[in-house]
């Protein structure tokens, strides 16, 4: 692992940045860097992500330049191997699935909103789910899709339902934790 970690310019000291490649990888994802997505990334690398002036200035590399997919797909790895190394690092599988929403956000960040769920596009979606799925994260449905959804079912009158349950419930089972 610290063979690859290094080959990406990532050590001891800068290894907290590999939490926001996911945000990156999906902010890269049509090609071009929005202002609004820069903005966004510097602020949650500041404010939530303590990844010092050595990770700073490779996210700035990274925004400046998109790495290649073989690059975001090494991170990817090593990020989960992180996650998984006794100790070693102050990193944790926990900390996994809030890396997936803080995906998300980016991909919802437009510059007509910087929280709008249905700006998310197709594109944007598949790479949430390969994320989900190098992370060995269940993503669910984003939330603009949940919104799509709800905007092409049919309505019903008040209590009635087909197949014993309603959107909404069908709607809030897959919201439900698996396990609740």
């Amino acid at each position: 692992m610290r063979t690859s970690l290094r080959h990406l310019g990532i050590n001891n000291s800068n290894y907290r940045v590999l939490k926001l490649l996911p945000l990156v990888y999906v902010a890269w994802n049509s090609g071009r860097l929005s202002p609004e997505r820069e903005l966004r990334l510097v602020d949650l690398a500041r404010n939530h992500f303590a990844i010092g002036a050595d990770g700073e200035q490779i996210l700035r590399g990274w925004l400046q330049e998109r790495p290649v997919v073989e690059y975001f797909r090494e991170g990817l790895h090593d990020l989960v191997l992180l996650a998984h190394a006794p100790d070693e690092y102050a990193f944790d599988t926990d900390e996994l699935p809030s890396l997936l929403a803080f995906a998300e956000a980016i991909a919802r960040t437009t510059a007509e909103a910087m929280d709008a769920p249905t700006s998310v596009t197709s594109g944007e979606e598949v790479a949430l789910a390969e994320i989900a799925r190098v992370l060995g994260v269940d993503d669910g449905e984003s939330w603009g899709a949940l919104i799509r959804e709800l905007r092409v079912q049919p309505r019903t009158p008040s209590g009635a339902s087909f197949g014993g349950a309603t959107g909404v419930d069908k709607t809030r089972a897959r919201l439900r934790p698996p396990n609740a």
